[in-house]
């Protein structure tokens, strides 16, 4: 499997960009790469400036988050685990594909070995402004992950 087919089956297995044609995925996966990384390994650090839009093809990703602790001391608290699944995993910065700086609320750090496809946030929120019918599509999905998101949220405070 070439690289642009392998990015291509990537996207489709990622929610946000269920329901694009394959010509639409095609245009899209021209701006894809693949990145590897071992256990160990940060994707992106809590803090950062997010420039890139990550879909997890293979491996784990622990998401972790470090907050201030009494007496200045720093703790660290691991917020979700992302595994292979049939439904691939969005993380990063895809609030830049609405036109808003993200910064990284957690840091991504590889917990096995790591393959991720991503994405320059920028030159994909130009490919999307320009093509109305995938913007219209991924502005949709982006609602719904939204709202899982909110609704998960909602589900582990109820459990505090």
């Amino acid at each position: 499997m070439n690289t642009s087919q392998e990015v291509v089956e990537a996207l489709k297995k990622c929610g946000l960009f269920a329901g694009l044609s394959e010509e639409e995925l095609s245009s899209i996966a021209a701006l894809g790469t693949i990145e590897h990384f071992s256990p160990g390994d940060y994707i992106y650090l809590q803090g950062d400036v997010g420039k890139k839009l990550y879909i997890l093809s293979e491996g784990q990703v622990s998401l972790n988050r470090n907050y201030e602790i009494e007496n200045g001391r720093q703790a660290e608290k691991v917020v979700y685990i992302l595994r292979e699944s049939p439904n691939r995993r969005l993380m990063g910065s895809w609030s830049n594909l609405v036109g808003e700086q993200h910064i990284q609320m957690c840091s991504a750090r590889c917990l096995k070995p790591t393959k991720v496809v991503s994405f320059n946030s920028a030159e994909l929120k130009d490919l999307i402004a320009h093509h109305w019918n995938i913007r219209l599509k991924i502005l949709e999905k982006l609602v719904l992950i939204l709202r899982e998101r909110l609704e998960s949220s909602y589900s582990a405070m109820d459990t505090l």
